[in-house]
């Protein structure tokens, strides 16, 4: 069946994420604990933001690094990735000295977030366009949560642990590495449902640019809360990473399915009232009220959080110049904020000043109202435009493909290439046959194409060239 290559890419896809998930978050939860032999649990709680942080750096700065890997040194690169990474967990296992823990610990996560910043760009790639998109998200995040939990319950030795997160962090690295390969070889699901009353924004770089304010803003409030758990945890009033992580892999689960209703028309209100919730939390919490209470609160808003963050900017990677920059963004300024708050928030947390909490919290919620109703606004009437436009957009297909050429400095041979490859469905192969090319010659063709145009696959030029076409269908 035709839609069988499809099917087992997005479970590949699925598997990539969760085992990304389980190796992020498990290395988190080990170095946390090593780390707490030299410090206390506010430390922990700053050390934890540095690690968050840097990672952080490495999803942004990924966009630069794939740049100068080509697929013939791509393999190398990434084993050699693991091969230090590897290394790392177990210095960090190993907990030797407080330098060598933390100084590890950085490194490990750099690495981390610059292979995360694959492995988002692989998931833009095949369902940047899906309307199941916020379900593969949410799918992969629960299975991730779930592999730790059932990790964390029959492991208990840290060189065990520290010997399964090194056997997955391989298997991560290989199974990307496969995949990216393979990613050009067929038509993926984002290319096919482009033509699906999907919402898009009316400006793509606005939309993008209020949606890092907003998961910035939000991301206060659950760094906050997280730190406030990770303290308790560094204390040994709960370990986080047992039960609780059940009621974030159900959250992650349920999160994706409900933010696909109604094509996530409504995604960005559902985050809003989770987050009213958390928001809520942390003034409970602070005035007295039962912890259980707000871990729960936290546990189930945080995975609605995650896996909105990441869907917004899949779904608007491949609408960007550089999607290996923006598919990955979410997490990277999560990550960043993290760390820019850690030492804040614990003091906050520390002052015991409820008031001033409250207050904080409340003005918070205000800007994220107002910045909220702004980036709602980038998506109003997108559809009734892109209907009113279509006639006309028929009538100029072919200046459009012809303006395209001239800005981009196609040969003509390559616009032929680039017509084919947006026009048909068929695979690598048969669309070398029906152009009289051989393969090889073919990908020669992508590959110059995807350089003049700054995409990087065949899929994201796919992508790139419907987002500057609906920019540029009326002249």
């Amino acid at each position: 069946m035709k839609n069988e290559p499809e099917q087992k890419n997005n479970l590949v896809a699925i598997g990539v994420l969760a085992i990304f998930y389980f190796v992020f978050l498990g290395g988190e939860y080990l170095f946390d604990n090593m780390i707490a032999h030299y410090l206390s649990s506010a430390k922990v709680v700053v050390a934890q933001s540095g690690i968050l942080g840097i990672s952080g750096i490495g999803f942004l700065c990924y966009f630069q690094i794939q740049r100068f890997i080509t697929l013939k040194n791509r393999s190398g690169a990434l084993m050699g990735a693991v091969a230090l990474g590897i290394v790392c967990i177990f210095m960090v296992q190993q907990h030797v000295s407080f330098a060598g823990t933390l100084s590890t610990g950085l490194i490990l996560f750099l690495l981390l977030g610059i292979l995360g910043g694959g492995v988002h760009l692989m998931a833009a790639e095949l369902w940047a366009e899906s309307r199941k998109l916020a379900r593969y998200v949410g799918t992969a995040y629960g299975a991730g949560i779930l592999m730790q939990f059932i990790n964390n319950n029959l492991v208990r030795q840290e060189l065990v642990e520290a010997v399964i997160l090194s056997v997955l962090l391989t298997v991560l690295a290989w199974m990307l590495s496969r995949k990216k390969e393979s990613v050009d070889e067929e038509q993926c699901e984002a290319s096919r449902l482009r033509a699906e009353e999907l919402k898009n924004p009316k400006n793509p770089q606005k939309a993008a640019m209020l949606l890092v304010i907003l998961v910035a803003l939000m991301t206060c409030i659950f760094a906050t809360l997280d730190n406030a758990v990770t303290m308790a945890h560094a204390k040994g009033t709960m370990d986080i990473g047992q039960w609780p992580r059940l009621l974030l892999a159900c959250s992650g689960l349920a999160a994706g399915w409900i933010f696909d209703l109604g094509k996530r028309k409504y995604m960005s209100i559902i985050m809003y009232c989770v987050m009213l919730l958390s928001t809520v939390c942390v003034v409970m919490i602070q005035f007295g009220g039962p912890f259980l209470v707000g871990l729960v609160v936290f546990y189930l808003s945080a995975g609605f959080f995650a896996v909105y963050f990441t869907t917004g900017f899949l779904a608007l990677s491949m609408k960007m110049k550089r999607p290996a920059l923006w598919a990955g963004m979410g997490r990277g300024i999560n990550n960043l904020c993290a760390l820019m708050t850690g030492t804040f928030s614990v003091l906050l947390l520390d002052t015991g000043n409820n008031l001033l909490i409250m207050t904080l919290s409340l003005v918070l919620f205000a800007v994220i109202s107002v910045v909220l109703y702004l980036y709602l606004g980038q998506y109003e009437t997108t559809n009734a435009q892109i209907v009113s436009a279509e006639p006309e957009n028929v009538l100029q297909e072919e200046e459009i493909m012809q303006k395209f050429c001239e800005r981009f400095v196609l040969t003509q041979r390559e616009g032929e290439v680039l017509e084919a490859i947006l026009h048909s469905e068929e695979n690598a192969q048969k669309i070398a046959e029906e152009l009289n090319l051989s393969r090889a010659a073919l990908y020669r063709h992508i590959s110059s194409i995807n350089e003049k145009t700054g995409t990087g696959s065949r899929i994201g030029l796919i992508q790139f060239y419907f987002s500057w076409e609906k920019e540029h269908r009326l002249g």
